[in-house]
């Protein structure tokens, strides 16, 4: 019996002694996994955002330091990050983003929010959790300002929703007509979707950036570039001297907010809690100021409708 006994005893040492390592080695392995974007940045020492250098005057490039609206408020986020981990030499770097990798960033832990101008929609809430919103942006259109003119009051005109849009300038849209927008935004899904509805036959260039689309149209190789209208409007404020303009016209209306992981909601307070106290106070209106021109009383409005109670 004790020869028996101590066969099995050693049976099971030999058996336990490899589980047991790899228990330990997953123990060590998962709480850099399952641990809060708060922890994550603790333990680093560093809090990583992201931003996009081609989305003027939300986020951009400005010397080769990041600047903006969006950048303002991702700076006020991480004093309040700062302040709630008692570190106030935390490092804070910014990595900049493209419109096709940003999300991917926020879900590999690349970076811990994301500074640009990220419209929330169902299907990328299956990726990445969104702040309450941080402005409420339309969709326009950037043409030259020569452009021809059937082409812009097709563009204007707000046609009857039972017809198909801009029909009363047949032969303007053809395949030759090309209009440009940012890949992997919902401009670009919003434009296609829209166009196929209507049955409108036009060529839609998918292109990496801003300025890349603003070039296009600059050389008369898209008639149109479709974008976030404050983008747009900054571009051709920015561009060659009277040769481009946006359209009055907002094709969509969409908030936008901050992009971060997934069921952090420890960090999602503290995002959503710097935000709202800064909708709440008197520096908002400076801050708008500095990037968009002086608020109307609408825009305030929508600072104070959006932000959280205490």
């Amino acid at each position: 019996m004790k020869n028996f006994m101590q066969t099995w005893y050693d049976r099971v040492v030999l058996l336990a002694a490899p589980l047991a390592a790899f228990a330990f080695l997953t123990s060590l392995a998962l709480p850099a996994a399952a641990a809060g974007t708060l922890e994550k940045v603790k333990e680093s020492g560093k809090l990583t955002l992201g931003y996009r250098a081609d989305t003027r005057p939300f986020a951009f490039s400005d010397g080769g330091k990041p600047a903006g609206f969006s950048v303002a408020l991702c700076q006020n986020v991480a004093d309040a990050v700062k302040a709630e981990l008692k570190l106030p030499a935390l490092a804070v770097e910014f990595v900049p983003l493209t419109a096709t990798d940003r999300f991917e960033a926020v879900q590999q832990g690349r970076v811990d929010l994301s500074c640009g101008i990220d419209t929330p929609t169902l299907e990328r809430r299956a990726l990445v959790d969104f702040s309450i919103p941080i402005f409420f942006a339309g969709t326009g259109a950037l043409l030259r300002s020569d452009a021809d003119r059937r082409l812009r009051d097709a563009l204007e005109n707000r046609p009857d929703i039972s017809q198909p849009v801009w029909r009363a300038a047949p032969g303007v849209f053809s395949a030759n007509v090309v209009f440009a927008a940012v890949g992997g935004t919902t401009i670009e899904k919003s434009l296609i979707d829209g166009l196929r509805a209507r049955r409108i036959t036009v060529t839609v260039a998918r292109v990496p950036d801003y300025a890349a689309g603003v070039q296009m149209v600059l050389d008369r190789r898209a008639a149109a570039l479709f974008g976030d209208r404050p983008v747009l409007l900054d571009a051709a404020k920015r561009g060659p001297a009277g040769e481009l303009m946006v359209l009055e016209r907002s094709f969509t209306r969409e908030p936008l907010a901050l992009a971060m992981r997934r069921g952090d909601d420890a960090f999602r307070l503290l995002v959503d809690r710097s935000l709202s106290r800064l909708f709440r106070s008197p520096d908002i209106g400076p801050l708008y100021t500095t990037h968009f021109g002086t608020p109307d009383p609408g825009v305030l409005q929508f600072f104070q409708s959006v932000a959280l109670p205490d």
